[in-house]
């Protein structure tokens, strides 16, 4: 493989897929390498109504609508106080709907819609290592061979291959937090109606409904050193496991960078708040579109590359700050302003 493109995208959970259909539309040569095959394992996802309009935009909302997920009309909360059920709005039309997608599910359907818009998708490309030449990323390097390219977006999730490789800090904003997921399957029906979070002396819990008689569950401890193996959710008492309890580092971070010379960091290679926060896929999928958009522009030559750079690092900066003070407060409410502090 030795190929020339105008973006190689390295991922596609919904950053990467977004950013190869929105340069892909916007008639880029657009290369994206994954190394795994298709589909593949990640944790349910519940998805704001905010998000259908997006997918819309990019043509992929009927890949969304076709797949018949799980709708409902807001979640209920235990956060210091009785549980109270949030809706997320209505207009004429009537109630605004979310959707509980299934991860593996919706990551192919955005594949696939990326696909058909002309993205070039090779599946089990591991990336050994992207390249830089003076101080500019201009490809990457896998086991089949090598693609160059006029921008990279790194899409690569948050072990955070390309900022290590150019030596970018990832800045932490709190203690180190892990969370605990896993799928149970039985009869529940109190989470068939709509998901909850509830917040008790050590933590949170989210449990939603996934499918017919699936449930997930999701578990934040912040006792540290306090793994959750054997412990499961009180309403999924006599319900089955299905699978094992996986975990997931959530530590509060980013990229000191999140753009340069010839990249883009997207989705959890470029910021990660834990799951609370609620906008993990919106971010993914705005940040890649972001990402996407930006590097058209610039192999069309409507603006310049620092200004493309400049413009991504205040966008994505200032919407993770935003969401960084609402989760600050949200946390210190019952927990205290250090629980969660460095």
């Amino acid at each position: 493989m030795a190929d020339e493109v105008d973006l190689l995208v390295l991922g596609v959970g919904p950053a990467g897929s977004a950013a190869a259909i929105v340069a892909a539309r916007a008639g880029l040569r657009v290369l994206v390498l994954e190394r795994s095959l298709f589909p593949r394992h990640r944790p349910g996802e519940t998805l704001h109504p905010g998000l259908e309009p997006l997918l819309k935009r990019i043509g992929a909302r009927d890949a969304l609508l076709s797949a018949n997920y799980v709708r409902h009309c807001g979640t209920w909360v235990e956060w210091g106080q009785p549980p109270r059920f949030e809706p997320f709005g209505s207009d004429g039309a009537g109630p605004w709907l979310g959707f509980q997608a299934v991860r593996s599910d919706f990551d192919a359907r955005l594949l696939a819609v990326a696909t058909g818009a002309g993205a070039e998708v090779r599946q089990e490309s591991a990336v050994v290592e992207t390249i830089v030449d003076a101080a500019r990323v201009v490809g990457a390097r896998c086991k089949q061979g090598e693609a160059r390219a006029r921008f990279v977006v790194d899409a690569m999730g948050d072990r955070h291959r390309l900022a290590r490789q150019l030596g970018t800090p990832m800045v932490r904003y709190s203690r180190p937090l892990q969370v605990r997921y896993g799928y149970v399957t039985g009869h529940c029906p109190n989470r068939d109606d709509a998901p909850l979070i509830a917040a008790d002396e050590h933590g949170w819990t989210w449990t939603a409904c996934i499918g017919s008689q699936r449930y997930q569950w999701t578990r934040l401890d912040l006792r540290e050193g306090h793994p959750v193996t054997e412990w499961r959710p009180t309403e999924f008492t006599g319900l089955t496991d299905l699978g094992r309890v996986r975990g997931a580092d959530v530590t509060w971070r980013m990229a000191e960078r999140v753009a340069g010379g010839g990249y883009f960091l997207v989705g959890d290679a470029a910021a990660v708040l834990d799951p609370a926060s609620s906008h993990g896929v919106l971010r993914a999928l705005m940040s890649g579109m972001m990402a996407g958009h930006l590097a058209s522009r610039v192999v069309r030559d409507e603006i310049s590359d620092a200004v493309a750079v400049d413009h991504y690092q205040k966008w994505l900066t200032d919407w993770f700050r935003h969401d960084l003070i609402s989760m600050r407060r949200w946390y210190g409410e019952l927990f205290g302003p250090a629980i969660v502090a460095l």
